[in-house]
């Protein structure tokens, strides 16, 4: 208290290396879902992790964001990707920004910020873009999560845990071994920290364009920032999610942590664009599906959990 200071160990280093072609309907969502699902949610404990790879070095910053901020939810201390010319042409212009001299003596330093060739860490994981499927999660941490057209695991298939295994099915009133296909949807959130920028908005409209939302489907947008809202607007994407009976809400939080009124009625299911989907995460006895805004709006629009590939024109 004295200090002001909290004592903290060196995190330890690990590199995830993504590399190959993404599937049609694969955003940077389903991405790092993939990832938490292969190392479990708390497989980074202990590491700051860098995100490597022709995956990853061809995503937008918005994308580079998203799994960074996921970084916690597999329990690493945080997340980086190494800045390159998608870094600095996102930053360049911006009002806190350097600028003239300023910029260019920046920039020189920035680009030494790379990871030495032949460094070492003290673990590595490697994984194939080709693997990567849409992305949902089943039960009640980040890190249970499947390929959408997949089937939930079995307690055997899960090993080790298998009395949380069986908490966590009786709390989402799911089966082992059904299908995630099919499921009715009662509300879906599209927002928050992880999912909250104006790319994530122009995925979802780019599946609900010419569509209706569900009826029995309640849906809140939320941009996340005021910046990403006047976006929004301009970029008549605003026109696209009315047109579909969608409702633009206040830039916020909102549904990621139950926010204000925005919590959903226990025993609901909510496809969710946010990082959490613990027991109560979302209001209590609310049952949280993670996914990427593709997934979302394909739940929106038919009221199901959906594969978004099927929509994608």
């Amino acid at each position: 208290l004295s200090s002001q200071c909290i004592m903290q160990p060196k995190p330890k280093k690990m590199r995830i290396s993504v590399n190959g072609q993404l599937q049609k309907g694969v955003v940077p969502k389903d991405v790092v879902l993939y990832i938490i699902s292969q190392l479990t949610a708390a497989g980074a404990t202990g590491y700051f992790v860098e995100f490597a790879g022709d995956v990853f070095e061809n995503m937008t910053m918005e994308g580079r964001m998203t799994v960074c901020n996921m970084s916690i939810e597999m329990g690493a201390r945080g997340g980086m990707v190494a800045p390159d010319e998608t870094t600095f042409n996102y930053i360049q212009g911006r009002e806190k920004a350097p600028k003239g001299e300023a910029w260019d003596k920046a920039l020189a330093y920035w680009k030494t910020l790379k990871t030495d060739a032949g460094a070492s860490f003290d673990k590595e994981y490697q994984f194939d873009a080709a693997n990567i499927e849409p992305m949902i999660t089943y039960g009640t941490n980040p890190g249970m999560g499947i390929g959408i057209s997949q089937n939930i695991p079995t307690a055997e298939a899960i090993g080790s845990g298998q009395a949380s295994f069986d908490k966590s099915m009786a709390y989402m009133g799911f089966q082992q071994g059904e299908a995630m296909m099919g499921k009715k949807v009662d509300y879906v959130f599209v927002g928050s920290c992880t999912n909250g920028r104006i790319e994530d908005f122009r995925a979802f409209a780019s599946v609900v364009k010419g569509r209706k939302k569900a009826d029995h489907v309640t849906a809140w947008i939320v941009p996340g920032s005021h910046i990403v809202e006047a976006q929004i607007r301009e970029e008549g994407i605003y026109d696209i999610l009315t047109e579909a009976g969608f409702q633009l809400r206040q830039p916020g939080c909102s549904a990621c942590l139950a926010m204000n009124d925005d919590k959903i009625p226990a025993g609901k299911y909510a496809v969710s664009t946010s990082n959490r989907n613990f027991e109560g995460r979302q209001g209590p006895g609310a049952r949280t599906l993670l996914a990427s805004p593709l997934v979302a709006a394909a739940a929106a629009v038919t009221g199901v959990v959906t594969d978004p590939r099927e929509l994608l024109v």
